[in-house]
């Protein structure tokens, strides 16, 4: 008797004691998930997701510092009446600027500099027989004061009639010599001390055409079409320009943001 009613006894507790250990289970025991964003390098501009909660935003408006000759005048000019926002762009420009004029503005630019832009670079129409004079001043601001720039030079683009002081045959001799120095300087042992780019806008005209009544500067129209194409082309991985992300949680308030370390 005494056993029968043990025997019950256990099976009405078996079903009791198995509900006890789900429910133990489910709610203390089952692990939590979290969204954990790992920075990582991409174009200035793009956006990394992680699930719904924050999303990696590189700042998009960062620096660019203009070094040109009457050319990046014009392009200035062509940006200002245009529907395209300078606000972030600097321009240190001159018509008949060559490489002295490059030296003689250098301490302007390395205070322009401060904190880092991004430099593009676009001299040589004026002078194309200083290409070595030109390679020993970027050998001594790429290792001194633009080491934390990340620097673009454009090629010198095309000319045609009626223009007759320079020739695309010398335009084109000037470019292949500084997009080899370029190369061999990316390629060395020390590169991380050149960190020097080419974009070659001279092949991009050259393919898809442009506009100019004097044979040597271009029209607004082109103009824009070239500082797009340079814009394109700049690939950093950039953030508010001390190498941090800019963080935008949808847990925060809104118009706040948290910086992280991209390293």
């Amino acid at each position: 008797m005494r056993s029968a009613i043990g025997g019950r006894y256990w099976m009405l507790c078996i079903p009791c004691l198995y509900i006890l250990i789900l429910f133990v289970s489910s709610s203390h025991l089952t692990p939590g998930t979290a969204c954990v964003s790992t920075p990582c390098f991409r174009p200035a501009g793009s956006t990394v997701e992680c699930g719904s909660s924050i999303t990696i935003i590189h700042e998009e408006n960062y620096p660019i510092l203009w070094i040109g000759d009457s050319r990046t005048v014009g392009l200035q000019a062509a940006l200002q009446r245009s529907d395209r926002d300078p606000k972030y762009h600097t321009f240190i420009c001159k018509v008949g600027a060559g490489c002295s004029y490059l030296k003689q503005m250098s301490s302007t630019i390395v205070k322009q500099s401060d904190p880092p832009h991004i430099i593009v670079i676009n001299l040589g129409v004026n002078d194309l027989g200083n290409i070595r004079r030109y390679q020993a001043a970027y050998d001594e601001y790429l290792s001194s004061v633009w080491k934390n720039c990340p620097v673009y030079i454009i090629s010198v683009n095309p000319v045609r009639p009626p223009c007759r002081s320079v020739s695309n045959r010398q335009i084109e001799s000037f470019n292949t010599a500084m997009q080899e120095y370029i190369e061999m300087k990316n390629a060395s042992a020390s590169a991380e001390a050149y960190p020097i780019r080419y974009i070659d806008t001279y092949s991009y005209l050259q393919k898809n055409g442009y506009r100019s009544g004097d044979g040597l500067h271009y029209g607004a129209a082109s103009y824009l079409d070239i500082y797009d194409y340079i814009l394109s082309s700049i690939r950093e991985p950039i953030g508010d320009g001390e190498g941090r992300y800019i963080i935008h949680s949808s847990s925060s308030p809104a118009g706040t943001a948290d910086s992280r370390s991209s390293e």
